[in-house]
């Protein structure tokens, strides 16, 4: 018998599991392959009758080199399949169930039901610290955003006075809610942070953010106008190759796209701070886009490939060999035939 034994992580003996291991023998009937005796072959010289041999007589001269000795040939082998009793040994495993008795502590009924219980209290502390967080968000956004929205701070330029007003009556209205309900659950939280944050705070942050980006974007846009500009109206060595028409059509697109930022920027220059922005920083980077794939569809043509040279091949007279005249004598001295012909 086997048992496998083991110490917990509160450092107690326990044992896992038992096994029975049997040792037995079986016999088994196998088909088996012998080789049978060969047959006894007849003794020479006997005959059908059982009469001696006669002995025959030999002449003199042709006996040594006439006689040729024949080869015998080994008999065949044959075989036959019979039937082989072997004894096998089989072991034999058996999973037996360990039935502990006289252990101290809790019952395992007990045990399941205690930790369904510390589940449980795992469960309603992870919720309470998640409710706390959303009470934390709430409260740091009324404050962070009372700051920010006054006259002098980050945001101020940004709202409006009358919705200035609006947006500090509704923090205060939240933050009286804040500390005269006791036991709000996560999800009244996040829902009273997402009202302030729709109805007054995202769209301030979204002009803020618009108006610190739209600098590093207008001059994205007029870096791009000016590297495709440069490259189709000084093509040089790199862009040689390339139709003057292509290369009219990145100057055009260049020069849409720069009216196109002059006209917006004047545009947003007559547009306050509080109000909605009429040049975004989305749509220049859209343009910016546009601009640069089309260039590049036409910057990357291949230039085309050199002409090959030919070659000129030189012809070069074979030396005549000894005794031979050379073929052009040959041709000048004898009479007979064109000098010139065309061979085929």
């Amino acid at each position: 018998m086997k048992v496998k034994a083991k110490l917990t992580l509160s450092g107690c003996f326990a044992i896992e599991g038992a096994t029975l291991v049997e040792e037995e023998e079986v016999e088994e009937t196998v088909k088996e392959k012998r080789e049978l005796p060969p047959e006894e072959p007849k003794a020479e010289g006997e005959n059908g009758n059982g009469d001696a041999p006669m002995e025959e007589e030999k002449k003199e001269g042709e006996q040594a080199t006439e006689e040729k000795k024949e080869e015998k040939k080994e008999p065949e082998k044959k075989y036959e399949w019979v039937d082989v009793v072997k004894k096998k040994k089989r072991t034999k495993r058996t999973e037996l169930k360990v039935t502990i008795s006289g252990k101290p502590g809790l019952a395992e009924e007990q045990i399941n039901k205690r930790m369904d219980q510390e589940s449980a209290m795992q469960a309603e502390m992870k919720d309470i610290i998640e409710t706390d967080e959303k009470r934390n968000d709430l409260e740091s956004y009324i404050f962070s955003m009372r700051d920010k929205i006054s006259e002098s701070g980050e945001y101020g330029a940004f709202v409006a006075q009358p919705d200035r007003e609006k947006f500090e009556s509704d923090l205060m209205k939240a933050e009286d809610w804040l500390y005269d309900t006791e036991g709000a659950t996560k999800v009244q939280y996040i829902d009273k942070l997402t009202e302030l944050q729709q109805t007054h705070g995202d769209a301030i942050v979204w002009r803020y953010k618009e108006e610190s980006m739209r600098g590093e974007w207008t001059n994205a846009v007029v870096g791009t106008i000016n590297n495709y500009r440069a490259a189709a109206e000084t093509p040089g060595d790199k862009y040689g190759h390339i139709a003057p028409e292509k290369l009219t059509k990145i100057s055009s697109e260049c020069a849409a796209v720069e009216k196109w930022l002059n006209d917006m920027k004047k545009k947003q220059e007559a547009v306050a701070k509080t109000e909605k922005p009429v040049l975004l920083c989305a749509d220049m980077e859209k343009k910016n886009q546009e601009l640069a794939k089309m260039a590049d569809d036409i910057l990357k043509e291949p230039k085309p490939a050199p002409p090959k040279e030919e070659k000129k091949e030189e012809k070069t007279e074979e030396a005549p060999k000894e005794g031979e005249q050379p073929a052009n004598d040959t041709a000048e001295g004898n009479g007979d035939g064109p000098q010139n012909m065309d061979v085929d």
